[in-house]
């Protein structure tokens, strides 16, 4: 079984100078290809919602559908309704805009996070949560409380009994129900922890390896610790404790991309 590393939406914003992507996954599992994720969909480069297209002209994406997760997944030999499953790290626009594009679908999420898109408040809520990304009505499926414990971390089941084990990891903070995905490979785990870190955070390998230097198109590490520090604590102690067993990645992580996009198993 493989995991495959994808691009499902390039992002160069000319105001922070850096080069990054929608970094979604797609797993082979006993249960078929699972998504993880879905970045930008069809329907955001055909018909984009106001917000969808102040969030592309903002975010400079180049609008090419062929990034879109149900061509890549096509181009690695799946029929898009063989991805019978998708789980999200949460509902924001640049990370569910896919869900249309695979209608058939089961979407896992937090149940907190399902209520905090369909009921959100205030200008923030309206700007990131787009109701047209799931008008067609996705069969979701809401994970409750949590069931078992990740390391240091409470943790939800996604798909009971299937191999490679999928666990949703609550992480509230970015959205009131953000979570990130961990997997458990040959390897050791991979935790996709979405918007919960930033590429620069030290949450990344870049922690455990302190003579390591950033890349000069990444974000300043000061002002994302700031924007995504809810977790930080957390997540630093998950890597500096636990590296050797755990590869964490986020959203928006254009070097472990390039590390990984060739596949893991």
């Amino acid at each position: 079984m493989a995991i495959y590393h994808l691009n499902c939406g390039t992002l160069s914003p000319r105001y922070a100078r850096m080069h990054t992507l929608l970094y979604c996954l797609l797993v082979e599992t006993s249960a078929g290809p699972v998504l993880v994720d879905t970045g930008l969909g069809a329907q955001d480069y055909e018909r984009p919602a106001l917000m969808v297209r102040a969030f592309e002209t903002l975010m400079r994406a180049p609008g090419d559908v062929q990034e879109t997760a149900v061509q890549q997944v096509q181009r690695l030999g799946y029929a898009p309704e063989q991805v019978e499953h998708i789980v999200l790290t949460h509902l924001h626009l640049d990370h569910a805009g896919g869900l249309a594009d695979f209608p058939h679908a089961q979407v896992h999420v937090w149940q907190r996070e399902y209520e905090a898109a369909m009921h959100h408040r205030g200008w923030l809520g309206r700007l990131s949560y787009q109701a047209a990304q799931w008008a067609h009505g996705p069969r979701w499926v809401l994970h409750d409380s949590p069931v078992e414990r990740w390391y240091d971390f409470d943790a939800l089941a996604v798909l009971p009994g299937i191999t490679p084990r999928i666990l949703l990891v609550p992480l509230p903070g970015h959205t009131p129900g953000h979570c990130g995905v961990a997997i458990q490979t040959e390897r050791g785990w991979l935790f996709h922890c979405g918007d919960a870190a930033s590429p620069t955070h030290p949450a990344t390998d870049a922690y455990a390896r302190p003579d390591k230097r950033y890349p000069l198109h990444w974000l300043p590490a000061t002002p994302a610790r700031w924007f995504f520090g809810r977790q930080a604590p957390r997540l630093q102690a998950l890597a500096r404790e636990h590296g050797d067993e755990v590869t964490v990645i986020t959203g928006h992580d254009y070097e472990h991309w390039r590390e990984l996009r060739g596949g893991a198993g």
